[in-house]
């Protein structure tokens, strides 16, 4: 990871735009280029905006040096968030939750993300996400010159927000990935995942074919590459789910039955089943 990589992924776990982030010590635009890799940063920069905003200046370090993420010191309940959410288990989400208000004080903004954000998937629905949260997440999004980091941060938080928020954002990412495509391995997997999930809020937010279609027809633009291949499946099924084309529906349905990923659309599926 970069200098200026890590830096913007602390930035949005802060919940931090550009400009925030700077905190009077480099100009807006100079601090731009340093997460773009334009500029170099001197070291005593560097250290002076990470601790303007109380920042781990070792856990900085050791993005860069690629070490284990247990020096992070919400390893634990990180891990246990993303279990319950695997798991789709509210109450142990609803456990975490009293544990860290008893805690006192101001929850971290990253750990408040990443509770609402299981909520949201658990659920299928953004309600019971805050509109402080939703305030933040377009704030610092809106922020962004988009690359990886921005990308797979847009693919977790479109579940968090409205269907025309998440339109208006989604479209700008792909117009910026058309605009400067980079075909490495994650940035494909970020962009392709914006298109899924945004499609899977779609779905569940009732939102009409053409708020769908600009996800649909994004996946048939990106190259044929194994690393994205089973996203241009699942794109294929919401588009024959948005269609009514129940013939390749049922036949994507019965392919990832037989390769055991069912469970990515079964909720899809048994919506279809009531509502029919």
């Amino acid at each position: 990871m970069t200098v200026g990589e890590a830096l913007k992924q602390m930035r949005l776990q802060a919940g931090l735009t550009q400009t925030e982030m700077t905190a009077g010590v480099v100009s807006e635009s100079f601090y731009s280029k340093i997460e773009r890799g334009v500029h170099a940063v001197d070291v005593q920069v560097l250290i002076n905006i990470l601790s303007a905003h109380h920042m781990d200046v070792v856990h900085f370090f050791s993005l860069l040096n690629f070490q284990k993420s247990e020096t992070e010191p919400n390893f634990e309940i990180i891990n246990q968030i993303s279990f319950a959410q695997n798991k789709k288990d509210i109450s142990a989400l609803d456990k975490i939750k009293k544990e860290l208000e008893n805690r006192g004080g101001k929850i971290p903004f990253y750990l408040r993300f990443r509770l609402e954000n299981a909520y949201a998937w658990i659920y299928h629905s953004n309600r019971f996400v805050s509109g402080a949260m939703k305030r933040k997440i377009k704030s610092v999004i809106l922020d962004e010159d988009w690359n990886r980091p921005a990308y797979h941060y847009l693919s977790q938080a479109v579940v968090m927000l409205d269907i025309n928020e998440s339109f208006y954002l989604v479209k700008s990412a792909f117009t910026a990935y058309e605009k400067n495509k980079e075909n490495d391995t994650f940035t494909l997997q970020f962009v392709a995942l914006i298109a899924v999930n945004y499609l899977n809020c779609c779905y569940h937010q009732n939102a009409e074919k053409k708020y769908a279609q600009v996800a649909i027809e994004f996946l048939k633009t990106l190259p044929v590459d194994p690393v994205i291949g089973f996203y241009r499946i699942i794109g294929t099924y919401y588009e024959s789910v948005f269609s009514n084309n129940t013939k390749i529906r049922d036949m994507i349905i019965e392919i990832l039955k037989r390769i055991d990923y069912y469970s990515l659309i079964q909720d899809t599926v048994e919506d279809i089943k009531i509502n029919k």
